[in-house]
């Protein structure tokens, strides 16, 4: 019986214990991989061999190494020592640890899909690093925080006198705030950003670097995060707002318009048509405006448009930051025109004669693909099975594969 071709797509692949049997089974081999792990023996013994090879990365390491692979967010501290010399691979965020010199020493080798933080005096000590990501190196001298901090009253009390690391933000929205305590501690922030209440505007700068972005909130406005226009946001935070983020205006904020005496929007303004003169008539800041439909349906991973959706809202359905959206054949290309908008979506699967509109609606989405969503899993099958490779070909998919 004739040999098979193999075809190999990976994240990982590990050669290192590969078999000459293994690979005398094959015809041919073709390895698509991110990473591929070899061993001396394994390095010498893929030479010999009718093997096609295409890789970003190719590292040699011991049979006896482990490989540790993890999804989501992984911390290495100095207790996080491996029993035998590991691979680490992670897929979302690493944190390394102050003081962590010495479970460092029990890695080989770190590859991170995402995002990988450390102290800048760990440098020296990291081993081979590979990041499909970003990197943030801190101040070793710092105290690393969350991505963004509110400041508040526990957090004074307990502030030490030293230097706070912050990624993103600092905001300083509570002007009854006892900032010069914390002056007189010696804390300080390194961050990007700082949002400050106007009235502790002139102590709080000193709490910050040089280049530290500064915004200013209004004295008599109160802060708040992305939201939604509504009347409750109006007896919640009163009638002078600073968003710290977006602001959705649809038909359910059209009372709360007219209480609203003043706005001040660190962000997009998302307006209902109808409604942007009746906002911009007030006291307003924005960074930008967009028009928007009334119903906004956002952050679904598979979201189906139907005729009745559209039908229920007279107007219009805004779809947002979904990862698969599917147009119901039956909807025309006047009603998506009309009633539709997308934006920050990954896939819309429509039919040929909806295309179009789709795109005159669309922004920042990844693809706009003719099809439904059975023949679009038929058609990729198809490409791979039967157009890409024949049938003596055996194709193996999978995050990691071990030969």
């Amino acid at each position: 019986m004739d040999k098979k071709n193999l075809v190999i797509k990976t994240a990982l692949c590990d050669t290192r214990n590969v078999t000459e049997e293994y690979l005398n089974a094959y015809e041919s081999i073709e390895i698509k991989a991110a990473t591929l792990l070899v061993s001396r023996r394994s390095k010498e013994l893929l030479s010999r061999y009718n093997i096609k090879m295409n890789v970003s990365n190719m590292m040699e390491i011991s049979e006896d190494v482990e490989i540790k692979s993890l999804n989501g967010n992984f911390e290495i501290s100095e207790s996080t020592k491996m029993s035998k010399p590991t691979l680490l691979i992670v897929n979302g965020f690493l944190d390394i640890k102050k003081n962590s010199e010495e479970a460092l020493k029990t890695f080989v080798g770190i590859f991170v899909n995402g995002c990988v933080s450390y102290p800048s005096d760990l440098g020296n000590h990291l081993p081979p690093l590979t990041v499909n990501g970003s990197v943030e190196s801190y101040p070793s001298d710092a105290i690393r925080l969350k991505n963004n901090l509110i400041l508040d009253k526990t957090f004074i009390l307990t502030a030490k006198n030293a230097k706070y690391f912050v990624k993103n933000k600092v905001v300083i929205a509570d002007d009854t705030l006892d900032i010069l305590s914390l002056i007189e501690k010696g804390t300080s922030f390194i961050t990007k950003k700082a949002v400050i209440a106007e009235k502790l505007l002139e102590n709080a700068v000193k709490l910050f670097e040089d280049d530290t972005e500064i915004n200013v909130i209004p004295a008599g406005y109160t802060y708040v995060q992305d939201e939604d226009l509504n009347d409750l946001t109006i007896k919640k935070y009163g009638d002078k707002l600073y968003v710290d983020g977006d602001l959705k205006v649809t038909s359910k904020s059209e009372k709360a318009l007219e209480q609203l005496t003043g706005l001040t929007v660190n962000g997009t303004v998302l307006v209902l048509e109808r409604l942007a003169d009746k906002l911009l008539n007030l006291n307003i800041e924005y960074k930008d405006l967009k028009y928007i439909k009334d119903k906004i349906i956002c952050d679904k991973g598979l979201f189906s448009v139907s005729k009745n959706t559209i039908s229920r809202y007279h107007e219009g359905v805004m779809i947002c930051d979904c990862g698969l959206v599917k147009i119901d054949p039956d909807i025309t290309p006047e009603e998506i025109e009309e009633k539709l908008q997308f934006i920050d979506c990954g896939v819309i699967i429509c039919q040929p004669e909806q295309k179009e509109a789709v795109e005159l609606v669309s922004e920042d989405v990844g693809l706009i693909r003719v099809n439904n969503i059975e023949s679009h899993e038929s058609s990729d099958k198809e490409v791979d099975d039967k157009n890409l490779y024949d049938k003596n070909t055996q194709v193996i998919k999978a995050s990691t594969y071990t030969m």
